[in-house]
């Protein structure tokens, strides 16, 4: 175990992107990286230099529990102010936080930003509580967690609008206008729908607003990437590998499979944790393949690495990806007891939790909003062996055995009737999701967050001109005068 994890911790050190203290990353094992690679997040070019930003970080105080007036304890969480376009009168423009550091990049760059300089904005990016260095607890014990909601989120954002326009900007009338990504594009729909007087539009691209126990669509949408910008053969390789693999466990043929995949630890075909946990983790990688940079290069790439291979089994071709695709691993820690180690740890200051947010963030998936990535469908080529046994297992692992299935579909099943899913029933809220966006299954249908440029397609341009029109309306929504008699 101790080799295991000192190879994750490895990798997660040399694996973020994000931050100028972690230079030249390489790809992390996805037992680490699922929740960055499997779900939207803002991406940020490796040359963005912070160190050249014009953006100015503050710390913002408001209370850790909002829903308790006995409970007086405060904590801040930081904020990014880009004044460079704000002309007065202008809008309010903000970035939402989602469960990620705070990143200025997009109120610097990019569409949202660009529309700034039109209109006049005043840009603004959040962080959320719980990630990056807005931590209102001590550690992230599983009673420390308690405060990481949904609804504590909510009136975070509220009352730093309300600071924003009453004290920064110093205008109670200017216009707001919310950017979310992912669960940030969440938090955005429902700061509209909950606070319409703080709100006055949001953008939201791949908005994650229907929670779900069970989320096997995502495999069925990852397979079909695989075969619009990969082909058939391709899909058919990963198919019968995944099948190959399940009939020699089931045969008790466990060393064939743990030698062809060099596993830290022996498969054992009766720990059906250890099991699904290595199924799962092969399925990540090819995952984090297909969606790299949301490029359809990177699809092509791996099948034609899998077509092209001389193997005499589909078992070891892919057995020879995943090799490569982990050339720094000295083994495949693909194994139950990893996994769950790494989302307990409960430092505040650790890599995983302060800069992956991995803890925090299946925390509120266990809790609230469900989005398991299992593979138990028949139209999908990850075979059958990821179901939700594992998540339900993992949950329980991770914060305690009171989290049982009950209680994580309790949850999902409170947030649809808090929010509404896919029926929020609001105004002034615009959902954009990409072809390449294999959640779109639990948002609201290829607008991208980054500048108009040459390389756009007409529809790209089309749909990047329609977004500034529905943030103008926003904007200038005429006042009707009240006619007299």
């Amino acid at each position: 175990m101790a080799l295991k994890l000192a190879l994750l911790a490895t990798l997660l050190v040399s694996a973020t992107v994000a931050f100028p203290e972690l230079r030249n990353p390489v790809k992390m094992t996805p037992i680490a990286k699922k929740m960055l690679e499997a779900y939207p997040i803002p991406e940020v070019p490796k040359d963005y230099d912070r160190s050249q930003s014009r953006s100015i970080g503050t710390m913002f105080r408001t209370r850790v529990d909002h829903f308790n007036p006995q409970n007086r304890d405060t904590f801040e969480f930081q904020y990014y102010s880009n004044d460079e376009y704000y002309q007065p009168g202008g809008p309010i423009f903000i970035f939402v936080g989602g469960n990620w550091p705070v990143e200025q990049y997009y109120i610097e760059h990019g569409h949202f930003h660009d529309i700034a300089y039109y209109e006049n904005a005043w840009l603004f990016a959040n962080e959320h509580r719980y990630y990056g260095s807005s931590l209102p607890v001590e550690d992230l014990s599983t009673p420390n967690l308690r405060f990481l909601t949904v609804e504590q989120a909510l009136v975070d954002l509220g009352e730093l609008i309300y600071h924003i326009r009453h004290n920064v900007v110093r205008d109670d009338n200017a216009r707001v206008i919310l950017l979310g990504v992912g669960y940030a594009g969440a938090i955005a729909t429902w700061m509209r729908q909950r606070y319409p007087h703080l709100v006055d539009g949001s953008w939201v691209s791949s908005g994650q607003v229907d929670a779900r126990f069970d989320f096997g669509q995502h495999a069925v949408e990852v397979g079909g990437l695989i075969r619009d910008h990969g082909n058939d053969e391709c899909y058919s390789q990963i198919w019968r590998a995944f099948r190959t693999a399940e009939a020699l466990l089931d045969a008790g043929r466990t060393e064939t499979v743990s030698e062809l995949f060099n596993t830290c630890s022996p498969i054992d075909e009766e720990n059906m944790l250890d099991v699904e946990t290595f199924f799962f983790s092969i399925k990540e990688a090819i995952q984090t393949e297909v969606l790299s940079e949301q490029n359809v290069v990177y699809t092509d790439r791996l099948c034609q690495t899998l077509n092209n291979s001389t193997e005499s089994t589909d078992l070891q071709t892919l057995a020879n990806w995943v090799h490569d695709h982990f050339y720094f691993l000295d083994c495949m820690p693909f194994d139950f007891e990893s996994s769950t180690e790494i989302h307990s740890i409960v430092d505040v200051d650790a890599i995983e939790n302060r800069i992956l947010g991995l803890r925090q963030r299946y925390y509120q998936f266990c809790t609230e909003f469900g989005w398991f990535l299992t593979a138990d469908s028949a139209d999908q080529p990850f075979g059958y062996r990821i179901t939700m046994y594992l998540f339900s297992n993992f949950c329980k692992a991770v914060y305690g055995e009171w989290l049982t299935a009950e209680v994580v579909a309790d949850g999902v099943h409170l947030t649809n009737m808090h929010f509404g899913g896919k029926d929020p029933r609001i105004a002034n809220v615009l959902f954009t999701n990409g072809g390449l966006d294999p959640v779109r299954d639990i948002s609201i249908t290829d607008a991208d967050l980054n500048s108009i440029s040459g390389y756009n397609s007409p529809e790209l341009l089309a749909a990047k001109k329609q977004i500034h029109d529905y943030i103008v309306s926003w904007l200038y929504e005429p006042v009707v005068p009240i006619e007299e008699n």
